[in-house]
């Protein structure tokens, strides 16, 4: 059982059970394979809209080196601009509503949540991202995320390559331009690695001491090494700042991941919304990718390079996973 969060005036989310490996063996000896659950249950129906299609949490803290979740924050939809928001989620929603997706329990509704709303100043610019509410999609890996389709046509992913780092090096006025080379290329140091260090810094608020668990797993489950002994963090950051001088202020820089995500998110959603309302075409966001129709790839990938560039200043570079 995953309790679940909220009461009272706060929105939170449902108590989640899973399975255990005795329920599991017990549906197999009934013919009920885990695999075929579509076969034998079916998923709630999508929703037009939703009564809370935003989320807004205080800052989140950290206790030693873990990160606590903020808590959930009421939220007047009376407000203009509460209000706005929460009528393009739900002009998704709606518009979703009628889409055929495969696997058909990957995804129920959208909503958005937003982070640090207790900060001074707070105008609904921290966070933002977009994010499928059930046994999302989002939380599939990607070679997963491929065999999901879109009112039964086959699906492409499209990726913004570095969009973190290049949101920041526009807002500090130090461009990098990701079409033209690789940002993570280093003669030493394999790609997944450095950006995997970049990825951890910009979540943070200064350089990191240690590897993630994440990363170490990740490492040991590829190689069998150990991340630690093989890449120390502390090599790894003097070679990555080197190759990345923007970085070096990054503690005593004043933008924030919440400012980055914040920038990032709202070219995501307006893509994904001018392609449903504009072209009809259903576009699943990732945070900092989409899910299309491959037949529609073209029209997707000029609008969210378009989306991006007016947003951002700077044309990114997409890729497809």
């Amino acid at each position: 059982v995953v309790t679940g969060t909220g009461g009272g005036n706060e929105i939170g989310v449902a108590t989640r059970f899973r399975a255990e490996a005795t329920l599991i063996s017990l549906a197999s000896e009934c013919g009920i394979n885990p695999k075929e659950l579509d076969a034998h249950f079916r998923p709630m129906a999508r929703p037009a809209r939703i009564a809370h299609p935003l989320l807004l949490r205080s800052a989140s803290r950290y206790v030693g080196w873990k990160k606590q979740q903020g808590r959930n924050i009421p939220i007047d939809y009376g407000k203009p601009q509460a209000a706005a928001l929460a009528k393009q989620v739900n002009d998704l929603n709606s518009f979703f509503a009628d889409i055929q997706i495969e696997p058909a329990g990957d995804h129920y509704a959208f909503h958005r949540i937003f982070n640090e709303g207790d900060a001074p100043g707070f105008d609904w610019n921290k966070g933002g991202r977009l994010y499928s509410i059930g046994d999302s999609y989002q939380q599939r890996k990607s070679a997963d995320r491929a065999s999901i389709k879109l009112n039964g046509q086959p699906v492409i992913e499209i990726d913004i390559q570095a969009s973190h780092l290049t949101i920041l090096s526009a807002l500090l006025r130090k461009p990098i331009d990701p079409t033209s080379s690789d940002p993570y290329q280093h003669p030493s140091i394999p790609r997944r690695i450095l950006k995997g260090w970049v990825v951890m810094t910009l979540g943070h608020n200064r350089f990191h001491r240690a590897w993630s668990a994440d990363m170490i797993a990740d490492y040991h489950q590829r190689t069998g090494g150990k991340l630690g002994n093989d890449y120390p963090i502390r090599n790894v950051r003097e070679e990555a700042l080197k190759l990345l001088p923007l970085l070096k202020d990054w503690e005593s820089c004043p933008i924030r991941w919440g400012d980055l995500q914040f920038v990032e998110s709202c070219a995501v959603v307006d893509t994904v919304h001018h392609l449903a309302m504009e072209h009809g075409i259903p576009a699943l966001p990732v945070h900092d990718s989409i899910i299309v129709p491959a037949c529609n790839e073209e029209v997707a990938a000029s609008t969210l390079q378009r989306t991006f560039e007016k947003r951002v200043g700077v044309k990114p570079k997409l890729a497809l996973k």
